[in-house]
């Protein structure tokens, strides 16, 4: 039964991470002037959507993206239609990039790139973004790519094989 809901239960303590852990250590607090934003929760959502398939993905990606506009967004929807963007395209190529490790961690940067920009662009159209491009690219996107690419370049290995060994659990049960 646990086995069964590690994902969630695990996609929820990163997204608490996300919120509270990592603001109290966060660089820009201590005079850093770029903001690393992380993106743990929707690199777990990648990587679950390409091993355990583009439903699961999806599912994930709006219980989510419902969670960040409830708690982080004054505009709602906008995470949660940019997870799922996110997800749908990046799950499509599944069967190619399914045992390919560097390709995985590539989408999982290009997620986080494309709802960084996706979020922005919406913000930006509200009236709500007031950060040039160019501050927001130099101060903010390149600097979360960085953070974000180092964490899964650390821990995609075991991402992975955590995700395969839910995989295999779920299916000895049924």
């Amino acid at each position: 039964m646990l086995v069964r809901y590690s994902v969630f239960i695990v996609l929820f303590v990163l997204f608490i991470l996300e919120g509270t852990v990592y603001q109290i250590f966060a660089p820009d607090q201590y005079g850093f002037a770029y903001t690393m934003v992380p993106r743990w929760v929707l690199g777990v959502i990648v990587f679950a959507g390409i091993l355990q398939g583009r439903g699961i993905g999806l599912s994930y990606a709006i219980v989510f993206g419902i969670l960040y506009d409830i708690i982080y967004s004054p505009l709602l929807g906008v995470y949660s239609f940019g997870m799922a963007l996110a997800i749908y395209l990046v799950s499509v190529t599944v069967p190619f990039v399914q045992k390919n490790m560097g390709m995985t961690v590539f989408l999982v940067l290009a997620a986080i790139v494309g709802l960084e920009y996706f979020v922005y662009s919406i913000y930006s159209l509200m009236g709500l973004a007031h950060m040039p491009h160019n501050l927001f690219l130099y101060q903010r996107l390149l600097p979360t790519f960085v953070f974000n690419g180092l964490i899964f370049i650390a821990a995609g290995y075991f991402i992975r094989k955590w995700l395969l060994l839910v995989n295999r659990r779920k299916d000895e049960i049924i």
